[in-house]
């Protein structure tokens, strides 16, 4: 990989594209590969997960890219990275698929009252778990790499249509950031296949930082 100099506050996609992708695809698979550990745990048998595809794109093209249509209902948990590189992360997959991971941690549990997209709060209360253990297994994978200090927040969950739903967080990040980090994931052995898009979306001053500690940005 390059080690050519860059603006920490002018990262641009090819700039990205070019410095940066195969070691964050490496972060990728590090990442999926704690959490598989993890939710093998939780849910009592083991469990595979693969990152087939890692791009970083604009803001604006991230609905799209993730569910194909601003009406496809999805599933989002949304949380913010703070420490020494800031940002947010989001986990996003189809409301059919959430259930199918709900379903599987939670092993046949009664999910309890449902709402109006077939999910109940034992549910909702699963996914944000399994949020909880991507995100945390990702950042630990970057600070392993870049040797900075990154903890989430608390996440939050979210259901609705693609276009309103994506769009609003994006509209809170977009004032600290302009491109997304955008990491397919399918879990396996799972009672049924599913998939999702995991996101990280740094602030300039964040994504700078990850670079240096990457040695792309010397």
């Amino acid at each position: 990989m390059s080690t050519e100099k860059i603006d920490p506050a002018g990262i641009h996609m090819d700039d990205l594209e070019a410095l940066q992708l195969d070691a964050l695809r490496e972060i990728g698979n590090i990442g999926a590969g704690n959490a598989a550990t993890a939710l093998s745990q939780m849910v009592g048998h083991a469990v595979g997960m693969t990152v087939p595809h890692v791009r970083a794109l604009p803001l604006d093209e991230v609905p799209t890219a993730i569910a194909g249509s601003d009406e496809a209902l999805v599933a989002a948990i949304f949380l913010e990275v703070v420490g020494e590189a800031p940002g947010y992360m989001m986990f996003v997959t189809t409301v059919e698929d959430a259930k199918a991971i709900a379903v599987s941690v939670l092993g046949g549990m009664d999910p309890g009252e449902l709402d109006a997209f077939g999910l109940g709060e034992m549910e909702r209360s699963a996914l944000q778990e399994v949020g909880n253990i991507l995100t945390s297994s990702y950042l630990i994978a970057m600070t392993t790499f870049t040797g900075l200090h990154l903890e989430p927040t608390p996440p939050d969950l979210g259901v609705d249509m693609a276009g309103a739903l994506i769009g609003y967080v994006l509209s809170q990040v977009a004032m600290t950031g302009d491109l997304a980090l955008l990491i397919e994931t399918q879990f396996e052995e799972l009672d049924e296949p599913v998939s999702g898009n995991f996101l990280f979306i740094p602030t300039p001053e964040g994504l700078s930082k990850v670079l240096a500690g990457l040695g792309v940005a010397s």
